[in-house]
Order: C-alpha cells, then structure tokens, then sequence
C-alpha cells in the first residue's frame, strides 16, 4: 500500500489560521485523537468550542464536501468547506456512544437514502466535484464480480484458522458460508447487477455514534466509490422491518421494483456482507480473535444478523 503523503501539524496550523475563528490560533488546544490512517486527527477546543480536526484522504474530502451541501442532520458535515479543498475536516465534536446493536434509528436510514438519491444525479456530482475524482459510476466494470468471486475460498481460509478454538460459533459460520457456495453464481451475478449508489463503505456500528437519542454517521474515510446499493446498509435491515420499508419508500432505486426483486438484492448484499466481515473482522491483525472468548461473542453476535441467509 502506498502512504499516502501527509502535512506536519505545523502546515495544518498554517491552513487553518487562514480562517477567521482560527487566527489566534495559539489560544486554541490541539488533543491528538490515535484513530485510523491519517497521522493528524484532534479535539480542537478553546472554552466550551470544542470541534473535531482530521487530515483527509482526497476521496475524503471530498465526500465530506458532498455532506456539507447536502446538509442532512444526521450525516455531520465540515463548518468550513473550504478547508476541505485542502483536505482539512473541521466540524462539531460529537460527544456519544458508539451503537451496540443493529437496531439503528429510522432518521438515520432515511438521511442515508437521501444522501443517496442526490450523489446517483450525476449533474449534482460533477457540480460538487470539487477534487475532480472520476469515481461515479452506475455498474461494476468487473471488480466486484472478480472480487465476490475469490472470497468464498479466503472466507473460508480465515475460518479454518479459527478452528483451534473448537467453537460452535466457527462452525455456524461455516455452515452458512458452505451454503453460499452452493449458490454463488447466482448470489455473484445478482449482486453486480442491481443498481450501483455511492456507499460509506464501512456501515457498521463503530461508526455510529449515538447522542441525545440521535444516530450520527461518521468517517468516510473508506467511501472510496459506487457499488451494490443495499450493500452498506443489508445487515441493518435484514430484521428490521420498519427500517426496510422506510428505506424502500424514499429510496429512488426501489420507486417500480417488485418486494421479490428488493428481497433478493437484500439477500445477495447481506451474503457479500458476510463474506466481508470474515475477511476484514475476523481477520489476525484484528483483535476480534486474539482470545477464544473474543471469537466467541463476536461471531455469536453476528451469527443473529446473518443466519437468515439459511431462511433463502
């Protein structure tokens, strides 16, 4: 992987006292916040003003440029965009609770197909395109195929290193990813063919933040692109039906598709979701699996969201 080229803190300092609130800059406290890729991420605050500061990945930025115009509430957006042209997200600090269930709130599902109805226009893309990135597109031009197509094996890679733990939970698991095989042509073709939308791309409960009753979605840093629609949110609707049909009633890609064809591009996203959280979640560097008690409450947890891909 490439590393990506980043600023001192001294050249982030220098951007942001370009802006009015910040030229008495040295009254304000920087508090270094250890999250993701980017080195420079912090709690700004100076008395009760308290904002979160992170350099951004190009594709970043600009997806947080989108969120500025679109100004949904429950999708948090810069208080200055044009610090965003220079890869610099200042917004509000969001004081919460990370969500601990797949229960999310109705507000949040319908900001989101919002957000999704307007980026699937593409004159509205290319007019906040202000970072130039040509990743809208309408259809898989082969990746997703390609990439669904190779993960049953690795999937099932992953579960066999966890076999040493001699789990139940391993082998539900396995019983549904044997299943998948089974049908993955099918379960391939239908998820590169359903309608394509602009996805967070890593939809899941560590980047929700829950406050005052509100759910809040946070880091685009992995919404590199379109894909699949019902991929982010499948594991969030798949036993909820309020939330699905709130999804489908404001969702442009639904308006005139029948309950079976919604329900099978649910299913097929739910399968390549499963695929995924086994590659990514389970995976060694994550400390999901450092213990036998780790494993077991991760996998029984998921094992509630994803057992309905046996109900097909």
């Amino acid at each position: 992987m490439v590393k990506l080229k980043e600023y001192s803190l001294e050249k982030i300092k220098e951007i942001i006292s370009f802006e009015k609130d910040f030229r008495d800059l040295n009254s304000w406290k920087f508090e270094h916040i250890p999250l993701g890729e980017m080195e420079h991420t912090y709690k700004l605050s100076k008395g009760n003003k308290k904002y979160f500061l992170k350099e951004l990945k190009p594709h970043e930025a600009q997806m947080e440029y989108f969120l500025v115009k679109l100004r949904l509430r429950d999708l948090p957006f810069s208080l200055y965009p044009k610090l965003l042209k220079q890869k610099i997200l200042i917004r509000r600090f969001i004081v919460g609770r990370m969500l601990r269930s797949k229960n999310i709130d109705l507000k949040l599902i319908k900001d989101f197909v919002n957000m999704r109805n307007k980026m699937n226009d593409k004159k509205y893309f290319d007019k906040y395109n202000i970072l130039k990135l040509n990743n809208y597109s309408q259809k898989d031009n082969g990746f997703y195929e390609k990439d669904l197509e190779g993960s049953f094996s690795k999937a099932m890679s992953v579960l066999n290193k966890l076999n040493k733990y001699h789990l139940n939970e391993v082998e539900n698991f396995k019983r549904i990813l044997n299943y998948l095989k089974g049908n993955k042509k099918s379960i391939n073709k239908d998820f590169v063919n359903m309608p394509f939308a602009k996805q967070h791309q890593d939809f899941r409960e560590d980047n929700i933040i829950i406050e005052k009753g509100r759910h809040k979605l946070i880091d685009w840093g992995s919404a590199y692109g379109y894909n699949p629609f019902m991929y982010d949110v499948a594991p969030f609707l798949i036993n909820n039906a309020q939330a699905l049909k709130i999804y489908v009633k404001n969702s442009k890609n639904c308006k005139g598709v029948s309950k079976e064809q919604i329900s099978r591009w649910l299913y097929v996203a739910l399968a390549a979701r499963f695929l995924d959280i086994i590659m990514s979640r389970l995976h060694f560097s994550e400390n999901r699996t450092n213990t036998k008690a780790d494993c077991k409450k991760y996998l029984a947890y998921e094992y509630k969201t994803y057992k309905k891909l046996l109900d097909c």
